[in-house]
This record gives C-alpha cells, structure tokens and sequence, in this order.
C-alpha cells in the first residue's frame, strides 16, 4: 500500500486514534542527531574567516577541530542554517566592494 510497510500506516492510525492531526505531527527529537551544533558556530565561523574560497579546505580543519567526521554538504547545509537563523555573519560585507571605495570626480 502506497510503498508503506503496513506497520506504518497502523501507528500512524493510531496516533490519529489517541491524538487527533497533532498525534500525526513529528515529535522534537525524532531523526538523526545534528553532526553540526548550535555549539560549533564559533570554530565554523573562524574556518571560515581563514578560508573562505575552499569549502574542502574549511571541511578538512573543522574535521580535525572537532575530530569528527563529515562531507563538505554538510557543512555548506549547516551555514545555511546559521546564516538563515542569522547566528552566523561570516563577514562577507567587511570585504571591500572595489566600486564603492572609488571617489568621486565632481
């Protein structure tokens, strides 16, 4: 049935029984525990302060950092995370913009 094991659907049936539509929600705490944590922002950001050009550069000294193993997809999904949080300000505006630094000739 709908490429579902049967075993599924039941409990899925039975949270609907005992607790309406909220039963069907996902409870906090269901899937894979987070590699990256709110926690490791700060070695994230200074990695990326010291290169911001090389994802697997950056990917390989935070491995070493935090002596755990991760790709550099989830790196680039844990910055985007951050950055949409707005805990993270990798300092992209602190790089000066050539066409702002000109004067003007008037």
């Amino acid at each position: 049935m709908l490429g579902l094991q049967r075993q599924t659907v039941y409990s899925w049936f039975a949270r609907w029984e005992s607790a309406g539509l909220a039963g069907l929600a996902n409870a906090k705490g269901q899937g894979r525990p987070a590699i990256l944590t709110a926690a490791d922002t700060a070695q994230v950001q200074a990695a990326v302060q010291a290169n911001r050009q090389q994802l697997q550069d950056v990917t390989a000294s935070l491995r070493q950092e935090l002596d755990r193993q991760f790709s550099p997809l989830t790196l680039k999904r844990f910055l985007k995370s951050v950055v949409a949080n707005g805990d993270f300000r990798p300092g992209w505006n602190s790089i000066p913009h050539p066409v702002s630094n000109l004067k003007s000739s008037d």
